[in-house]
């Protein structure tokens, strides 16, 4: 049957060199039905209706020779020819340019460890298209305020603010990542967060911001970030409580930035919305360092108080600090006064870990006295008497109390004088 159809597939195709070798193959079972098929198909599908008809029957069996659709987009290869091309990358917004710097910009100036360095570079990006702000930074990865042998800030921010060409307009201060170690003086040493710790690690941060007090350089103290490790986390929100409390007693800025890197539930979380609103990764794999998109965020609470003290002409109006006024465990933010919203506290938990330790102090709430109404009626559950004529009287019938009637004064029971006083003073309208 194959051999019949082959010949006859010869005999319809005109002469060609091919086909006595293809008959030979077949033959001989070299080759098979489907070659000649395709050989006779492509010779015969433009010239000879009996080849089309085939091409018909068997389409099947000749997909390569199948036409393109007209509309078809052929696939792009690369100039190898290999494979496909990859589609274009998607071209990402271009940064915008850096300002020029005016001759009397302000000049930034961000101090403290690895935080504020990567704040340094977020605040750089914030002020980017600002003529009149410069932003620079003295930073040291592994410093704090605890060992001064390894880096004394206090030396090198006296020295930094000795330049005279670079002078400081504005200080931020980012410091205290390193600072969960023991603190010492003449007597010993004392481990993070006991009384003492306390006291000498204030008097630190008074030590360094005098040093811009002095010198009525604006100041902000900018709070340490939640990170993955709960310990920390707590060690870190008990220094911003110092932070915070030194910051009030002298009247300078501080910058509170741990609710802007928590989620719903106050817990840490290494991604969130960036300064555009787009959910992004904003903390290292690490659970401690910023990434970029991370800095920018943390850069953006520094720079909105920044633009805040700021003139549209680039003038700075804030006051000054003018030295201490006192220990003030509360003063309302700005932001506060304006809009009347104090801060939002949590019901629900803590925000600085999972402490064991409950909220309160040591000594029991002081009881109500037994003979006070508070006591009667709320602790012992008893219920006064309603008074006859009152809003809680429901008795029925109704009853009803005398009211007091006034009686004119008895003239016998007035002293001599009195009575004559008032006679005159009767007598006297009347001449």
């Amino acid at each position: 049957m194959s051999l019949a159809f082959a010949i006859v597939l010869a005999l319809a195709a005109p002469a060609s060199a091919q086909w006595p070798g293809l008959l030979g193959d077949l033959l001989l079972g070299r080759t098979g039905l489907a070659d000649i098929v395709s050989v006779g198909t492509t010779a015969q599908q433009k010239k000879d209706p009996i080849s089309a008809f085939f091409n018909t029957l068997f389409g099947g069996l000749t997909r390569k020779s199948q036409p393109t659709p007209q509309n078809a987009v052929p696939p792009t290869r690369s100039s190898s020819g290999s494979a496909p091309a990859r589609a274009p990358a998607v071209v990402q917004p271009k940064k915008p340019a850096a300002a020029e710097k005016a001759p009397d910009a302000k000049r930034v100036v961000v101090f403290g460890d690895f935080f504020a360095d990567g704040l340094e570079s977020g605040l750089k990006e914030a002020f980017l298209e600002s003529s009149s702000v410069i932003v620079e930074g003295l930073s040291s990865a592994s410093s704090g305020l605890v060992r001064d042998d390894h880096y004394d800030w206090p030396e090198a921010i006296a020295e930094r603010l000795l330049d005279t060409e670079k002078p400081v307009d504005i200080a931020v201060v980012m410091i205290g990542a390193n600072d969960r170690q023991e603190l010492g003086d003449a007597a010993g040493e004392y481990p993070p967060r006991s009384e003492r710790w306390r006291e000498l690690y204030s008097e630190r941060i008074d030590q360094i911001i005098e040093l811009f007090t002095d010198r009525n350089i604006p100041l902000y103290f900018v709070s340490l970030p939640p990170v993955a490790s709960g310990t920390m986390s707590q060690d870190y929100a008990y220094f911003n409580d110092i932070f915070r409390e030194r910051a009030y007693r002298y009247g300078i800025e501080f910058v509170d930035l741990w609710n802007s890197f928590v989620d719903e539930a106050g817990n840490y979380t290494s991604s969130g919305p960036d300064v555009n609103g787009e959910h992004r990764q904003l903390r290292g794999e690490d659970g401690l360092h910023f990434t970029a998109a991370g800095n920018r965020k943390l850069a953006h609470f520094v720079a909105r108080e920044i633009r805040r003290d700021f003139g549209r002409e680039g003038g700075l109006f804030l006051a000054l600090p003018h030295g201490p006024t006192g220990p003030q465990p509360f003063l309302p933010s700005d932001e506060q006064i304006r809009t009347g919203v104090g801060e939002v506290i949590p019901l629900t938990g803590t925000q600085g870990g999972s402490g064991s330790a409950l909220a309160g102090g040591p000594d029991p709430t002081p009881e109500a006295p037994r003979d006070s109404a508070f006591y009667q009626v709320i602790l012992e559950g008893e219920v006064p008497a309603a008074e006859p004529g009152r809003a809680d009287d429901f008795s029925w019938p109704r009853q009803s109390s005398a009211l007091p009637t006034a009686l004119p004064p008895d003239p016998s029971s007035q002293a001599p004088g009195e009575a004559s006083g008032q006679a005159e003073e009767t007598a006297a309208p009347a001449g």
